[in-house]
């Protein structure tokens, strides 16, 4: 009958709590991460990478810092979909996995290496 009732279908939690935001600020660098613009505590939104309506979850995973002018524009577009309609398709947000560590090259010790290198 539904979860008022005492069923199982509670509705799912749809924003952060007030702890995951101020994380979410800080791991943002007080900026927004879709534009740039610097922010205040109180003026950050939560965005999100995936929609709740297209099943995403409101985790820090799935939450973006962002200013009120991109949470507006990008609506229910993926993070990915906003990135590209800002012309940033090609850079990580700062919630993205770590950066790429640069590969090292091998020394070549070999006869013709240290003749040519």
């Amino acid at each position: 009958m539904g979860w008022f009732f005492g069923g199982d279908d509670k509705p799912k939690k749809r924003t952060l709590g007030a702890r995951d935001k101020q994380i979410l600020y800080l791991r943002a660098g007080k900026k927004c991460e879709a534009c740039g613009k610097k922010l205040d505590l109180s003026e950050m939104h939560s965005g999100h990478k995936n929609a709740a309506s297209k099943g995403g979850s409101a985790t820090l995973r799935n939450s973006a810092c962002v200013c009120a002018r991109c949470n507006k524009l990008q609506g229910t577009d993926s993070w990915a979909t906003f990135m590209k309609k800002l012309g940033k398709e090609g850079k990580r947000s700062v919630t993205s996995s770590k950066p790429r560590k640069k590969k090292k090259q091998k020394k070549d010790n070999s006869f013709f290496g240290s003749l040519f290198g």
